[in-house]
């Protein structure tokens, strides 16, 4: 745990704590480099499988492309800017997709249109840390 001058902590998590925090979430940012290009970094529906794989579903075009090649990442996290609190969590993996007649998870996206491919990430390294302010016992106004 290192200190912060502010009086925070930083903390790093277990691989355990990581997945347990995962968990209990549905949305990340998939991230993965394209060549010649900026980085892809876009949100994505998740679940994660029996087998401590993440999985998401796409359609064509940029996220599509990324898989496959080369180590990817998943980033999610939790962030309280009133309380000055929050944690993150980072699966860099590497990804593989199937047809979803191939696979059965159950796995919904948020965005509209078809998304026929079930995208994969296998992890490679699991990260995560957790900080977190020390609040005064009372508000700017006084209040507790």
């Amino acid at each position: 745990m290192a200190s912060h001058p502010e009086g925070g902590d930083l903390v790093v998590l277990s691989v355990e704590e990581c997945w347990q925090l995962i968990e209990a979430r549905s949305v990340g940012r998939f991230a993965a480099n394209r060549p010649g290009m900026g980085p892809l970094v876009v949100p994505v529906n998740y679940v994660i499988d029996g087998d401590h794989r993440i999985v998401f579903r796409t359609g064509p075009g940029a996220k599509l492309n990324a898989v496959g090649h080369g180590v990817t990442v998943i980033q999610i996290d939790d962030i309280d800017p009133l309380h000055q609190t929050g944690w993150s969590v980072m699966i860099e993996g590497t990804t593989s997709w199937l047809y979803e007649e191939q696979d059965q998870t159950a796995v919904e996206s948020w965005a509209p249109g078809p998304r026929p491919y079930v995208v994969r990430m296998t992890p490679v390294r699991v990260s995560g840390r957790r900080i977190h302010f020390p609040q005064a016992d009372t508000d700017q106004r006084g209040y507790r």
